[in-house]
């Protein structure tokens, strides 16, 4: 049977089975995002990335062998606040709190060598890569910082899924009216979702490369 396509306002919705192989489940996205958020959590501000094999991020998600070999238990004493410290894991790496408060520039910063964000991408060439942030980056210092930008090429490069998620707006940028463009530029590396209480408890996504952002949900997105 072939791929059945339903265009319903703002959405398209694929038949299971159907959704491109470099695509994660927004579903199973969902399921991924609170597994995270309710193992890894520290503070008011924590960023993690995984790369596991890409079934894991389609229907082949099973939370009893998810990430075991990198357990919450583990992971937190690592990333306390205010500490630069990076938890390096087997499929996980992960940062807290800063003393600049910025984790996702912990994970992508190269600091003259390969950060940590580019070792997890060369362990699985092909998995399933999802770089989650508690809080949205800072749209006035970590999405001008030539590392953060550098992050987002090397996942833009991988040949696997990818995806960027990100759960609050960071307070500083609620009510700043180029909001939703600076959150943008993400998508223009790739695929961006919000995942969390503000959207129902589930994920929607925001933007992708190439496709015109008014076919996503700025005002989920981006308020």
């Amino acid at each position: 049977m072939g791929c059945t396509v339903l265009l319903l306002p703002l959405v398209i919705s694929l038949l299971p089975g159907c959704l491109p192989d470099d695509t994660v489940d927004i579903t199973t996205l969902s399921k991924i995002q609170n597994y995270i958020h309710y193992s890894y959590e520290k503070g008011e501000q924590f960023a993690v990335a995984i790369n596991v094999p890409k079934e894991q991020c389609k229907d082949g998600y099973d939370e009893s062998s998810f990430l075991k070999d990198d357990k919450g238990e583990d992971v937190k004493p690592v990333i306390g606040k205010n500490n630069n410290n990076i938890y390096n894991g087997k499929e996980l790496i992960a940062a807290g709190t800063t003393k600049d408060g910025h984790s996702e520039f912990l994970l992508m910063a190269d600091n003259g060598g390969i950060s940590a964000l580019e070792s997890l991408l060369k362990k699985r060439e092909a998995g399933c890569v999802i770089f989650y942030t508690l809080l949205s980056p800072c749209i006035d210092g970590c999405l001008q910082n030539e590392n953060i930008l550098s992050g987002l090429e090397k996942l833009k490069e991988f040949t696997g899924i990818k995806a960027f998620v990100y759960t609050h707006i960071y307070d500083e940028d609620k009510n700043k009216n180029y909001l939703q463009n600076e959150l943008m530029k993400i998508a223009d590396y790739v695929p961006l979702y919000r995942c969390g209480p503000r959207v129902g408890n589930t994920c929607v996504q925001c933007g992708s490369p190439g496709i015109d952002s008014s076919n996503f949900f700025p005002q989920l997105c981006f308020h």
